[in-house]
């Protein structure tokens, strides 16, 4: 008996080894351009960090004979103030040595518009495959058009694997390309690229998006012919996968290494040659948190670093302009204050009626401690033109107490967290998807419908509203820019009111009643 089982055992084992292939997927997403780690997090991640941790990683799978694919998920470009370093060069540069194979184009990486993209690729062209197989640029940019690609194909220990790139199509974002270029529909485009590379013999598919995870679940739905996504644009830490079980029955893997090169997605696979089939065998998420850095990678960091110096100031750009006592984000989340507080900076900085933001805009980067212009730059870090080194300006509209139920409207229909300073009202989405609005409140009264308001937006609410629908152009009364920048009106905050409290919100709830006799109304929507 003890002679049967150890034959079966050794059977088993070169049946395994004669028809079974590991290889391993390091993957990140979402780095924004955060070639330094966080003030949230200083000790993990940062470009010095990633790029030691990522070759150390690929030396140990290497040492084991096992192939490595090393992917990001995209958004590399737009969201730290590194980006403005040369119009986006260094930080391009940057992203270059940290050793990808293939990457994903984000909705980020292309906010900058068509010709700003062309320009870029022209003087810092990837290192790695890059892919947006949904996207259709015109014929004007032929530089762009030739190094994004839909699929990348490579071979791993022998097995066939062939990736595809999605960008994010969404409204929000698409209209940035109108004129220049198409996005296409992400299931669809996802089917034709996957049936292609099943007809040149890739074992493996592999769908790497940037599209986040409610549309990677419909890719997987409705596509079975792919065996994993990897994923990004939520910034979602996912410690372990997310199966989504597709038309045929068969549960597709999804993976989100979260953001700002903090994590690295450590994904090892074993192929079957005689069933065709891939099972994960290990998963984790590994931090970057390496006591050493890459010497090559800093010296990068630093040229950075000067060409900031030389576009802003070393001295303007460090100076401090206020103290935050705001908590880190991982201890104690206070996001929403911060974004009532850039709301409240905006209204006052146009001395509007109330004003409208969104938490996509600012992220999660919050100033501590010592606020520098530096800091409050990264705390809302939006761009479109690389030209506008200052970044999003303020737009006003003056909008009709009639049409302030249609201008809440249409903000929640954009799909993301909404913050309202200085209007109140109740809210419901009903089943069918639309918004019901009522008791809409300013300064303690009902909205008069046939009185003018002065509404206070980021310029991406404005612009992105205008890449929409021309009705927003209507129902704002042709907004206006302000030319003050967003950055302006929170160093003008800080240097009114000196500091910045956990309990901001109710304590500038009671100044204003005190001071004005009628409360400052107030609505987050997440």
């Amino acid at each position: 008996m003890y002679l049967k089982k150890l034959l079966f055992i050794l059977t088993a084992s070169f049946s395994f080894t004669a028809f079974a292939e590991q290889f391993q997927i390091l993957h990140t997403s979402d780095l924004h351009s955060h070639l330094e780690h966080t003030i949230h997090r200083p000790q993990i991640g940062g470009y010095g960090r990633l790029r030691l941790e990522l070759a150390r990683l690929k030396g140990e799978a290497r040492d084991r004979g096992i192939d490595t694919i090393a992917m990001d998920g995209g958004d590399f470009l737009e969201g730290n103030i590194f980006y403005m370093a040369d119009n986006g060069r260094k930080s391009a540069l940057a992203y270059n040595k940290i050793g990808f194979d293939v990457a994903v184009l984000g909705n980020h990486d292309y906010l900058m518009a068509a010709q700003d993209l062309e320009n870029l690729l022209r003087d810092v062209p990837p290192s790695m495959a890059l892919l947006a197989a949904n996207l259709e640029l015109d014929s004007r940019f032929p530089i762009a058009k030739k190094i994004i690609k839909p699929v990348w194909e490579t071979t791993v220990n022998g097995i066939k694997v062939g990736v595809i790139g999605l960008t994010l199509r969404d409204m929000l974002y698409k209209w940035r390309l109108k004129g220049d270029g198409m996005i296409y529909d992400e299931v669809t485009s996802t089917r034709q690229w996957a049936r292609y590379l099943r007809s040149r013999g890739n074992e493996i598919i592999i769908a790497l998006t940037h599209i986040g995870l409610k549309k990677d679940k419909s890719l997987a739905a409705n596509i079975p012919e792919l065996d994993f996504i990897i994923g990004g644009h939520d910034h979602s830490t996912l410690k372990e996968p997310v199966y989504q079980t597709s038309s045929n029955g068969k549960k597709i893997p999804i993976f989100q290494p979260g953001e700002f090169g903090e994590w690295i997605g450590k994904l090892v696979l074993d192929y079957d040659r005689k069933s065709k089939t891939t099972k994960v065998i290990h998963y984790e998420l590994h931090p970057v948190a390496t006591e050493s850095t890459d010497p090559e990678m800093m010296d990068i960091i630093a040229d950075a670093n000067y060409e900031l110096d030389t576009l802003y100031g070393k001295e303007w750009l460090e100076g401090i302009v206020g103290k935050s006592f705001l908590r880190p984000i991982k201890e104690n989340n206070d996001t929403a204050v911060w974004n009532f507080y850039v709301n409240d900076s905006m209204m006052e900085a146009v001395d509007a009626d109330f004003a409208i933001h969104t938490n996509s805009i600012s992220g999660g980067n919050y100033p501590l401690g010592n606020v520098t212009r530096r800091s409050l730059y990264n705390g809302n870090p939006r761009h479109f033109e690389l030209s506008e080194k200052y970044g999003y300006r303020i737009y006003t509209a003056m909008v009709s107490g009639f049409w302030i139920k249609y201008v809440a409207k249409i903000c929640l229909k954009l799909n993301v967290p909404l913050y309202f300073s200085g209007l109140s009202f109740k809210w419901k989405k009903k089943s069918n998807g639309k918004y019901e609005i009522w008791d809409i409140q300013h300064k303690g009264k009902k909205i008069q419908l046939f009185r003018r308001y002065k509404v206070a937006f980021s310029e991406a609410i404005v612009r992105g509203g205008f890449g929409i629908t021309g009705l927003v152009r209507y129902i704002f009364h042709f907004p206006q820019n302000t030319a003050t920048t967003m950055w302006a009106a929170l160093e003008a905050k800080f240097n009114r009111e000196g500091e910045l409290h956990p309990d901001y919100v109710d304590t500038y709830y009671r100044q204003h009643l005190l001071k004005s006799g009628y409360p400052v109304e107030r609505v987050m929507i997440k």
